[in-house]
């Protein structure tokens, strides 16, 4: 049985997990523009298709060494991801 303390634990780590999650899907499919500014002054920078896959590759990367290291702390405490 989880105290309230994990619970509230684990109910962060999920919250983080989901988003790190949510995240990697959209970069996954949608890909990802390097824009420099803010607002109306922001311009994109236009990257070759090769080192936009790498940078995606990277991010999902990182993204899904996030989410396992998160499941793996839930099925430390008995939770089930």
């Amino acid at each position: 049985m989880l105290t309230q303390a994990e619970v509230e634990k684990a109910r962060k780590i999920f919250t983080e997990r989901d988003s790190h999650q949510r995240i990697r899907n959209l970069v996954a499919s949608k890909g990802i523009e390097l824009m420099a500014g803010e607002g109306k002054e922001a311009c994109v920078i236009v990257i070759s298709t090769a080192y936009q896959q790498q940078i995606i590759a990277d991010v999902t990367a990182s993204l899904d060494q996030q989410i396992a290291a998160a499941n793996a702390v839930l099925t430390a405490m008995g939770v089930e991801p």
